[in-house]
């Protein structure tokens, strides 16, 4: 099983969100370390009394094992339904520092 489909059933099972999107922008960075870096967009009702800082931690954690196993970087856009009806798109990763042209 790809780590991103790993990421993916823990995310489903564990937050239920009403939107889920994963992209894997490992390429995107130096070192083209596969499954490396990824960058996450959850919508949950879970998110409605919590920080953004307290969403990241959960994340996070639910992620340890990925974390320890390889996963280097985490992009994460949270919102509460409410949040997203207003935004309804996350903002873009930027560039690598390091990105290899």
């Amino acid at each position: 099983m790809s780590r991103a489909t790993r990421i993916r059933t823990e995310i489903e099972t564990r937050l239920t969100p009403s939107y889920f999107d994963i992209q894997n922008e490992s390429h995107q960075h130096a070192g083209n370390q596969p499954d490396s870096h990824f960058r996450l967009v959850v919508v949950s009702e879970q998110f409605s009394d919590k920080s953004l800082l307290a969403r990241h931690r959960l994340i996070q954690n639910l992620l340890q094992q990925e974390r320890d196993n390889g996963l280097h970087a985490l992009a994460l856009h949270t919102y509460t339904p409410d949040e997203w009806l207003v935004k309804g798109e996350a903002p873009e990763s930027p560039a690598c520092a390091g990105q290899n042209a």
